[in-house]
């Protein structure tokens, strides 16, 4: 299908897209099937469906890669940002940004790997990864920085109730109802006298996500906004055989859920549920265009189910860590899952780095992979996957050890999701979409939009 086939017919007043990473169409069919989720066989039914296609080489099958391209229409080869942390240094122009200089305010909330720069007025509130945050307006900083220190924190971060009231305050003043603080709370308590219950905080947080996308819908009229999820990309990552094990190996089984949860089956019910939410606050407006967009989307992962599966280790500690191997004067950032970086000055600290952190191993094996890309920073990944002993330790480049691995690290997933670049794009408006379920690029969300808001020559 050619692009031109997809050309709005006419200007609508308001874009709002819902950046729901990686959801699965197939499981969203499935769960159709069984009666569940009313909102998304209703989009099934009445709304424009459409494949997304992006990069082929499955290294470039990353969220933060695939989001960057559908906000800038660019593939990778020209956007060339390749990890999460990599936008500040992004050279072409954000969907929000060509707005502006159309004279149009946006509302983008929790986008991933995205930057605001001279953007204009709106509202930005970045995704929780995002190593400068810009945050728009100022006010909304210390909500950010609460949201942002639990979700890099991952599976060893605690929610204070000092945390909490911090938050709330600016939560009440954008009129977040009560009833969101009570779920907040009782997950907290929750996982708190069961662990085996933490997984569900990933979906909090896209509630709370939510309750401002929907305050900041309720109270601005801009023409452009956005909503990013993330819980069910990483419930497909972590759960899958919980969903369905007829593809795995029943003798693996997840220690940090219980043998009668399906995190992937809850998450999709969220979802479900926050459309809801969504189409009640729109109404019918037939000048409202309401994008889903998935960005790519999953499929079941069982290369290494013959190892134990493929196991994510996170430090428990970045920081703590970093200071245990004497690099107390490097700044460390900790991205997502066993994903970090470190800062350096010269030349010098960059080989002391490379020495030092690429000599750790593990039972034998390499513990990190580091990456060079960008100057004054180490990209490191928890590189070991296999199933470490409890005994297992720690060596540095000579063979002495360091100390116990679970003493640093913790085992937040067996990997049961994998990335397909195939996404999945419904389009309020059925007219948009000739053809059913044809296949059309990410970077066509980018165009698209301006021509949609009637901003194409004024953003150029």
């Amino acid at each position: 299908m050619s692009l031109a086939t997809l050309s709005p017919q006419k200007t609508y007043r308001r874009i709002i897209q819902l950046e729901l990473n990686e959801i699965s169409r197939e499981v969203v069919d499935a769960l159709v099937a069984k009666g569940k989720l009313p909102n998304f066989a209703k989009i099934n039914r009445e709304w424009g469906f459409l494949k997304t296609t992006s990069e082929t080489d499955y290294k470039y099958l990353e969220p933060w890669i695939q989001w960057c391209t559908a906000h800038t229409g660019k593939t990778f080869d020209e956007h060339k940002i390749f990890h999460l942390s990599d936008v500040h240094a992004l050279e072409h122009t954000q969907i929000w940004e060509a707005l502006s200089r159309a004279g149009m305010e946006s509302g983008i909330i929790g986008s991933m790997n995205a930057i605001r720069r001279d953007t204009k007025g709106g509202i930005f509130f970045p995704d929780p990864w995002a190593m400068k945050n810009e945050t728009y307006p100022e006010s909304l900083r210390p909500l950010w920085d609460l949201i942002a220190s639990r979700v890099q924190g991952h599976a060893t971060s605690k929610l204070t109730l000092g945390d909490m009231w911090k938050g709330a305050k600016i939560c009440m003043g954008m009129g977040l109802p009560l009833g969101l603080y009570f779920r907040i709370a009782g997950q907290l308590v929750g996982q708190k006298m069961n662990p085996k219950n933490k997984w569900k905080l990933a979906a909090v947080f896209d509630v709370f996500l939510t309750e401002i996308f929907k305050s900041v819908l309720r109270t601005t009229k801009y023409p452009y906004y956005t909503l990013f999820l993330n819980a069910i990309a990483h419930y497909q990552h972590h759960y899958w055989r919980s969903f369905d094990g007829t593809k795995f190996d029943p003798s693996i089984k997840y220690p940090d859920i219980e043998d009668s949860h399906d995190p992937m089956t809850y998450g999709y019910e969220m979802y479900d549920n926050i459309l809801g939410e969504v189409f009640a606050a729109v109404g019918n407006d037939p000048d409202t265009l309401i994008v889903i967009a998935s960005g790519l989307s999953q499929v079941p992962y069982t290369d290494k189910e013959a190892q134990g599966g493929m196991n994510y280790y996170r430090l428990n500690s970045h920081r703590a860590f970093a200071d245990m191997l004497g690099l107390q004067t490097f700044e460390v950032f900790p991205l997502m899952s066993r994903d970090w970086q470190i800062k350096y000055d010269n030349e010098a600290d960059r080989l002391r780095l490379r020495e030092v952190l690429g000599g750790l191993k593990i039972q034998g094996e390499q513990l990190f992979q580091l990456d060079e890309h960008e100057q004054g920073f180490i990209f490191v990944e928890t590189h070991y996957t296999k199933g470490a002993k409890p005994e297992a330790r720690i060596t540095d480049r000579d063979g002495k050890e360091l100390g116990n691995f679970y003493d640093h690290f913790t085992n937040t997933a067996i990997k049961s999701g994998h990335h397909t670049g195939i996404g999945n794009l419904w389009l309020s408006d059925r007219s948009l979409v000739p053809e059913q379920g044809a296949k059309i690029p990410l970077t066509f969300l980018y165009d698209f939009s301006l021509e949609a808001l009637g901003a194409a020559q004024m953003a150029h």
